[in-house]
């Protein structure tokens, strides 16, 4: 149905901000957050309305007299993924790629595996759009590359359509590339509805630096975050928007997709289910069902199978003008490595992780460039396989260590090789650290003293401070100012432990002491708790706290550039059970702090702790507790005693052997403020030596060696 396209835009407003607001979005199907953000865009240039009109007329004129350009050969399309991550999830595969562009290339040739299901009456209109989209080969800097850029973000993982803040963090030129930026969530401002991807239409770039297609990880292909979501329509989808298609419901029944050969629809989700005999509009003559099988429909992504002609005729209109024409050129083909040259390959490669436990299948890609490689021969120095000429071999390695990995490749033009000198640190598949640590940073900075590691660069690192402590006289801080440049990460690993080493019976905890105020409303710094469970091949974020929630106390006073200077002024935070969020018994977890300035205040920590006991051993000020435990060393049993000045609620004393495990809960309940005394038994197993006696409740707890003996 020709249209007269947005002839009434205030009702095509408010349909898209109907799906927007929708509550009831199934995660199969789409939700386009497209049309919006051209809003936006006319609202800051009207003058990009008079090109969709322009080329809305010629793509008419040109159908009414011929038809539209079209090359012999498939146009090729360079792709960058720009990955926006904070080490997490969001931080997808090369394979979840790499899956996502075998879809994108089935469903623009036509060979997807479900164009079978495509009704009668549509199959007549559809075909292949005969387009290729390939990962580039070479960055702008002329290097190889695997055209997927992973780029760490201190803004956050969140995309707000409105101010755009992560496309500031990597762009590509648009005229040479498409950009897909992969995030992990997108809002449109308000922070309501949920949107899964938007373009940016070719007629709306305008010498953009934002061109591209932003789309959320769990979107990407059909695997990994992406599994059991739309088989990657999602962006199938919005590469259609990207070469000039607009939605089959665009307008409803009134207006159209500028394409007769698609039947019009009246709503957004009018075919979320894609209904056998749905019919929502009868304008169309002749009057046809609802082609829920097509990209530009907000269907299912099971559903989803074709382009008709008509779009196809549109899509090729836009790679044969500005700007899109310049990303299939022959001379673009050769910059970015999507055509092979006639000279010798260059060598480069990658690898699935270059961190990676003993034991764990590590898969190696040949990045090579410039030349096309027709034979290449790999080294591996301390694999079980320790060669191979596959393009992308996988490799396994049994002992932990630094190794080297070496890649020549070779053409009827030339040869050239790479080596690349501790590119893999293997790990022992169990940690060799024990639970029960704490880090009270007295010793030092616990990367030289603990196997803490830096993940900052040094202007930005966490600091060893005696300027404030929870215990002791140290602490660990992030020296964020006030008033400096927000948008900087302080980030730090721990060493590694096997937490399934803590006894059974018991809650394994992570948890620390945090001092921390805002210095005003309206600033405020984020801190995040990531877990890695593969030696720090990936993190996944298990806790977050910003603001108030990250502070001492929800009515703390505003201050600028804050230093606590007492007890009070600290706060426990982290997690009181891994065991609930499925880490109970990891066997090699490895912790990381990220704290992302607002340009507020100083960040404290100190007490970390690794254990099923609470963080802050010394809490409650043993010296003047008078704590006393005689006999010591006891026969049959012992007396403690202690005095408290603060109630202790859920308290518990309890007696563990020198390896950790629990041997006996001796009192479980609250304590008053006052004297207290306990008969502590020896050990019903007669085991004599030494023990620990340890009283903790949900603000800390302290310890006590006792040693039993027989008469």
């Amino acid at each position: 149905m020709v249209s007269s396209l947005f002839a009434v835009e205030m009702r095509k407003l408010v349909l898209i901000l109907g799906f927007i607001l929708s509550t009831h979005i199934g995660y199969s199907q789409h939700s386009c957050g497209t049309d919006l953000y051209y809003q936006q865009q006319l609202a800051k240039d009207p003058n990009i309305k008079s090109r969709e009109l322009s080329s809305n007329q010629e793509i008419k004129s040109i159908r009414a007299t011929k038809s539209i350009e079209k090359r012999a050969t498939k146009y090729k399309i360079p792709v960058v993924f720009h990955v926006i991550h904070t080490g997490g999830p969001e931080n997808i595969s090369r394979e979840q790629i790499l899956d996502q562009i075998r879809i994108l290339n089935e469903d623009y040739s036509y060979t997807n595996a479900n164009k079978k299901n495509l009704r009668a009456a549509f199959t007549n209109v559809a075909g292949s759009a005969d387009m290729q989209f390939e990962l580039a080969k070479i960055d702008p800097n002329g290097k190889c590359f695997d055209g997927v850029n992973r780029i760490y973000s201190p803004q956050g993982v969140d995309m707000d359509m409105t101010s755009e803040p992560v496309k500031k963090l990597a762009y590509w030129d648009y005229k040479k590339y498409l950009n897909v930026w992969v995030v992990t969530n997108i809002t449109e401002g308000s922070g309501t509805g949920t949107v899964l991807g938007y373009a940016v239409f070719p007629f709306a770039t305008g010498g953009s630096t934002r061109d591209g297609i932003v789309i959320r990880h769990d979107r990407v292909g059909s695997i990994g975050t992406a599994a059991g979501t739309d088989d990657g329509r999602t962006l199938t989808h919005e590469v259609g928007h990207w070469l000039g298609l607009f939605h089959t419901f665009q307008g409803g029944c009134a207006d159209g997709d500028n394409c007769d050969d698609t039947p019009p629809v009246e709503g957004t989700f009018t075919n979320a289910n894609c209904p056998a005999n749905g019919n929502s509009c009868s304008t169309d003559s002749p009057n046809l069902p609802d082609m829920w099988e097509n990209y530009m429909d907000y269907s299912n992504g099971k559903c989803m199978a074709a382009f008709t002609f008509q779009q196809i005729d549109i899509m090729n209109y836009y790679l044969t003008r500005s700007p899109r024409n310049s990303n299939v050129a022959a001379s673009n083909l050769l910059a970015t490595g999507v055509n092979g040259q006639n000279v010798a390959p260059i060598a480069e490669f990658t690898a699935s992780n270059q961190v990676a436990c003993a034991g764990q299948t590590i898969k190696f890609y040949d990045l090579s460039c410039k030349g096309i490689p027709t034979v290449r021969s790999w080294t591996f120095k301390g694999a079980a396989t320790p060669s191979s000429t596959l393009e992308s071999p996988e490799v396994i390695y049994q002992t932990p260590g630094t190794y080297e990995v070496a890649l020549t490749v070779q053409n009827a033009f030339g040869t050239n090789s790479i080596s690349k000198t501790g590119y893999l640190t293997i790990l022992p598949s169990v940690s060799q650290g024990q639970p029960s640590f704490e880090e009270g940073f007295e010793n030092g900075d616990p990367t030289t003293v603990s196997g803490f590691v830096h993940q900052s660069p040094t202007a930005t690192r966490f600091q060893v401070t005696q300027n404030a402590a929870y215990t002791g006289s140290k602490s660990y801080v992030a020296n964020i100012t006030t008033g400096s440049t927000p948008g900087v990460v302080y980030s730090f690993t721990t060493k590694s432990f096997d937490i399934s080493q803590i006894p059974t019976g018991t809650t394994p905890k992570f948890t620390f002491y945090c001092s921390y105020v805002q210095p005003n409303a309206n600033v405020s710094e984020t801190m995040r708790l990531y877990i890695s469970t593969d030696c720090g091949g990936t993190f996944e974020k298990i806790w977050e706290r910003t603001g108030s929630a990250l502070a001492y106390s929800v009515s703390a006073p505003y201050a600028s550039n804050f230093k606590p200077t007492s007890k009070t002024e600290w706060k426990r935070q982290g997690l009181a059970s891994l065991s609930s969020l499925g880490y109970g018994t990891a066997k090699n977890a490895i912790f990381r702090i990220d704290v992302l300035s607002g340009g507020g205040n100083p960040v404290y920590i100190d007490n970390i702790n690794m254990s099923q006991w609470y963080a802050g051993n010394n809490l409650f000020d043993e010296s003047q507790m008078k704590v006393e435990l005689k006999p010591n060393p006891a026969v049959g049993a012992t007396n403690l005693s202690f005095e408290t000045s603060i109630p202790m609620e859920n308290t518990q004393i309890s007696l563990f052997d020198v390896q950790g495990r629990l041997v006996q809960t001796c009192f479980k309940g609250d304590l008053n403020v006052g004297e207290h005394e306990f008969k502590i038994e020896a050990p019903n197993n007669r085991n004599f030596g030494l023990y620990y006696l340890k009283v903790e409740n949900s603000n800390g707890s302290f310890t006590r060696a006792i040693v039993f003996g027989n008469e």
